[in-house]
Parts: C-alpha cells; structure tokens; sequence
C-alpha cells in the first residue's frame, strides 16, 4: 500500500523542512519542485493515522459499540476519511475534480455516509 509509495518515492508531500522530511531523488521529483530536496513523507502520515484510527476502534470503541451491528465500521469510515481529508490536503499529485482533489470529495462523502445513519436512531 502506502510503504510502495515510499520505496517507489511516489505520492509523496508538498516541499518541507520538518526533521521527519523525506529525501526524494532528482529523478522523481515534478519538473516544477525540482529545486526542493526534501518533502512531507504522506505515507508515514497515513500509516500513522491508521495506527491511532485502529487502536481507537479496538481499545476503545470496540466493546462499547459492539450491540450495534456495523458502527465500528461506520467509525473506521468516518476516522479514516478524516485523516485522509487532510493528508490528502498535502499531496502534489492528486488527482483532480474542477478545482477541488477528488480524494477530498470523497472523504467529505465517507464522513457524512458514517455519521448519517447514527443520526436516524
């Protein structure tokens, strides 16, 4: 998944110089960024987000939702587009929907479709 992304230095960040930033070589950096060394490392973002989203759902929702059919899932959906929302906000290849990055739209979906059906009850 997202560690290919890493060895294939691919979907990476927007330029930084944060002390967790990741070397990208010349060759795979966009023509326009070519000038930058350094990027945000989205991938590490994204599995440390999925991390804290399953420790969420195992140590502290799990039992607490667990007489209600599929509401764990339904906060996985909701928690993982979240933290896709915004890391998807740092990516430069993203692909896009008019002037809005479709992986965006989608998460604003997901977080709606997760939090709707709680709210019938």
């Amino acid at each position: 998944g997202r560690w290919g992304n890493f060895f294939n230095q691919e979907a990476f960040g927007t330029p930084t110089d944060l002390p967790w930033k990741l070397y990208v070589d010349p060759g795979h950096r966009p023509p326009n960024l070519a000038e930058y060394e350094y990027f945000h490392p989205t991938f590490l973002y994204e599995s440390l987000w999925d991390l804290a989203v399953f420790v969420v759902l195992y140590a502290f929702l799990r039992k607490r939702l667990q007489r209600y059919p599929g509401a764990v899932f339904l906060c996985y959906l909701g928690l993982y587009s979240v933290g896709r929302y915004f890391i998807e906000g740092l990516r430069i290849d993203s692909l896009m929907f008019g002037s809005f990055r479709a992986a965006q739209l989608m998460s604003l979906l997901l977080i709606l479709g997760s939090v709707a059906p709680p709210m019938r009850i």
